[in-house]
């Protein structure tokens, strides 16, 4: 038999996980025969160096090739191009090119916390190619990371339209219900994901996270078993195990499961906080004070709910 859920007593903070949607072009030589080869090139280098980790020369190459094949004269461009162009500083001709580049330019920048800069690219990718749900999708990363849910939400709704089978768009709309507290709006998200992609651990590991919110732990508790299944490295899948062996009131095992997550990552501040919290209830405060100072360095954001929590955890301690 389980032990009685202690509620409030844990930090289960938005540790969830987005997906961005870099826009792909195949065939780009005979796809976009008249993209000037500069440009395509440009385009391409972009790609390598953000495979490679360098955010600020993919957007230095994705800005190149933006130059390149939006200032485009040629006249058998249709007048819509124009037209479309009329909107932007100094471009003549949009070649339609130009919206994949915006689309990834946008995503980088996101990357770089430069959201209204993700925001204005993405919206001109739009422009560009109205049915672009790379560009929703980005669209609506940046303004979710702006708390900006209701466009979020707008956002992923539109790339879901375009393609229901976007899994990406899927995760990001069910992440953003569980923000604004629809739990069971979020979960029909992700199971529409995982019914699509049955073996990513990160839409696992977020629906595990609305499940605990409308107290499925079994469900939640299964959740975070297959993301330790089908990804052992990544740290978040023992992160939640933990957290539910602390609601069940296993607090040994909980602290087994955040060891094994700070052994994956030695800057998991939630996994230092919540470790100190179950040593506190287990009495343990060297411990608890050592993990506490730890998670207070780590993300000195989460300095005022820890104390809250050690607060309610002595509370409790007192009463029993």
């Amino acid at each position: 038999m389980l032990a009685a859920r202690v509620e409030g007593v844990q930090i289960m903070c938005s540790s969830r996980i987005l997906s961005g949607l870099v826009a792909l072009l195949f065939l780009v030589m005979t796809g976009w025969s008249q993209t000037p080869r500069e440009a395509i090139e440009h385009y391409n280098r972009a790609r390598d160096r953000y495979a490679k980790g360098d955010i600020d020369g993919a957007i230095a190459d994705y800005t190149r090739a933006i130059e390149i094949s939006s200032r485009l004269v040629n006249d058998n461009r249709k007048a819509s191009f124009n037209e479309m162009a009329s909107a932007f500083d100094d471009i003549r001709v949009v070649d339609p090119f130009t919206a994949f580049a915006y689309a990834n330019r946008g995503l980088m920048r996101y990357y770089k916390g430069d959201y209204d800069g993700a925001i204005d690219d993405s919206t001109r990718a739009i422009t560009i190619n109205p049915r672009s749900g790379e560009a929703y999708n980005n669209r609506g990363l940046a303004h979710f990371a702006k708390k900006d849910y209701e466009r979020a939400l707008s956002d992923f709704g539109r790339a879901i339209a375009f393609n229901p089978r976007d899994v990406e768009a899927l995760n990001n709309r069910g992440n953003t219900y569980s923000e604004i507290n629809e739990f069971r709006k979020a979960v029909a998200d992700f199971d529409k994901a995982i019914a699509l992609d049955s073996k990513n651990a990160v839409i696992y590991y977020n629906r595990a996270l609305a499940r605990r919110e409308i107290n499925e732990d079994a469900g939640a508790m299964s959740d975070f078993e297959k993301v330790v299944e089908i990804n052992p490295r990544l740290a978040q899948g023992y992160y939640g195990r933990a957290v539910v062996y602390c609601d069940r009131g296993k607090l040994d095992r909980a602290i087994t499961e955040f060891n094994r997550a700070i052994e994956l990552n030695s800057d998991y501040a939630l996994a230092f906080a919540n470790r100190g919290l179950a040593y506190l209830r287990m009495g343990k405060e060297q411990e608890s004070a050592r993990d506490i100072e730890t998670a207070s360095r780590l993300d000195p954001a989460m300095i005022a709910e820890i104390e809250q929590k050690i607060k309610l955890i002595k509370e409790l301690q007192k009463k029993h």
